[in-house]
């Protein structure tokens, strides 16, 4: 039987301190800081939504171009005041058809 010792974890860093630490961020670190999924890290850095370099291939981001790609993207209204979905559209889109199909 396996020795059932408990699983270490080592803990993530914090998105402060992968800020300050002056390496090189990887995409897998910056999806843990900022809580989403390694994907969206990729997508992001692809569709040019999100400062990156790229080295041979390899996906990086400077600590100082998230820093200020955060401080720039900062969302400072509350949510209450954020622009809200046209619930007319909504609906149009969810609407039956009329068609012959009912």
């Amino acid at each position: 039987m396996p020795d059932l010792e408990t699983k270490q974890t080592t803990r993530r860093p914090s998105l402060k301190e992968l800020l300050t630490r002056g390496d090189l961020i990887s995409p897998e670190e910056l999806a843990a800081a900022l809580r989403v999924a390694r994907i969206t890290t990729y997508k992001w850095a692809s569709r040019g939504v999100i400062p990156h370099l790229k080295l041979e291939g390899v996906v990086r981001f400077d600590p100082q171009d998230i820093e200020a790609w955060l401080k720039e993207n900062h969302r400072t209204a509350p949510y209450s005041e954020w622009p809200k979905k046209n619930p007319k559209g909504r609906a149009a889109r969810n609407a039956p058809s009329g068609g012959p199909c009912k």
